[in-house]
């Protein structure tokens, strides 16, 4: 386990967990907390063990967003505090990218309450899995702001239109069950199962070939963008080179073999 102040970072074999550790204030966004995440998510991309990286909170909450307290304060001093303010929803945003452009398998593991921020940092996940404890809440209307984590952008995309206008609009919760119906998690575990269902989830894809994994991952990400004809220029040479590796072979061979393979990432 990696040395942190705001988070815990470990790795088990190929599965690499940050956990939000401010368990008392329900995990509440601040800088350094924002500083240590992408610390430890650029150890994720460098570290070649690990092909999962998962995000999950300490506690009873996920992430509770920006701290409201500290928020009253900015608003009342004004001047440097608010531009003070604004460098830290940069630095939400940077985290953002770093996420999004993750190369390996995401997954948020939202075992509490997600609200404001703390939903947009599970919404650049690739996948979602929940608590039926968890409330989901883009809470910005309520405090007189709007998204400004990607989560006006993310939302749409993964809810659809209506269900993310709703969302972002009213500022209210919705349960786990709820998340489940508009597509926004995978699958509702109970709360105390939550732990061994994500790590059961993530086993699935740390089986599978580091580099065909990165490569499908970014062929979809990057198809959302793309015309088709696009797309498929873009995926044909990144397959030549997927041919030529160490893994393709090896997953003959298991195919072969009727056996599981066992990738290298070469």
């Amino acid at each position: 386990m990696s040395t942190f102040g705001e988070i815990r970072y470990e790795v088990d074999e190929h599965i690499a967990t940050i956990t939000f550790n401010r368990p008392e204030q329900r995990n509440p966004i601040s800088v350094e907390m924002l500083e240590e995440v992408g610390r430890a998510v650029r150890a994720a991309q460098s570290d070649d063990d690990v092909r999962v990286l998962v995000i999950t909170g300490a506690g009873r909450a996920f992430c509770s967003g920006g701290d409201v307290k500290s928020m009253a304060q900015v608003a009342a001093s004004g001047g440097a505090a608010v531009a003070a303010r604004q460098e830290q929803v940069g630095l939400i945003q940077e985290t953002q990218l770093l996420l999004r452009r993750f190369p390996k398998v995401l997954i948020a593991a939202v075992n509490g309450a997600a609200y404001g921020a703390g939903l947009d940092l599970a919404c650049a996940a690739d996948f979602r899995l929940a608590a039926d404890t968890a409330r989901f809440c883009e809470v910005y209307v309520r405090l007189g702001l709007a998204p400004g984590g990607g989560g006006a952008w993310l939302l749409p995309r993964i809810v659809g239109l209506t269900n993310a206008m709703d969302m972002i609009l009213s500022g209210e919760p919705i349960d786990a069950a709820t998340a489940l119906a508009y597509g926004l998690v995978s699958r509702v575990e109970p709360a105390e199962e939550l732990p061994a269902a994500t790590r059961e989830f993530a086993e699935r894809f740390a089986l599978s070939a580091p580099r065909g994994v990165q490569v499908a991952k970014r062929a979809v990400l990057r198809g959302l963008e793309m015309s088709f004809e696009a797309a498929l220029d873009f995926i044909r040479p990144q397959v030549g080179i997927l041919r030529q590796t160490e893994d393709h072979k090896e997953g003959l061979r298991a195919l072969r073999e009727r056996r599981l393979p066992r990738f290298e990432g070469r």
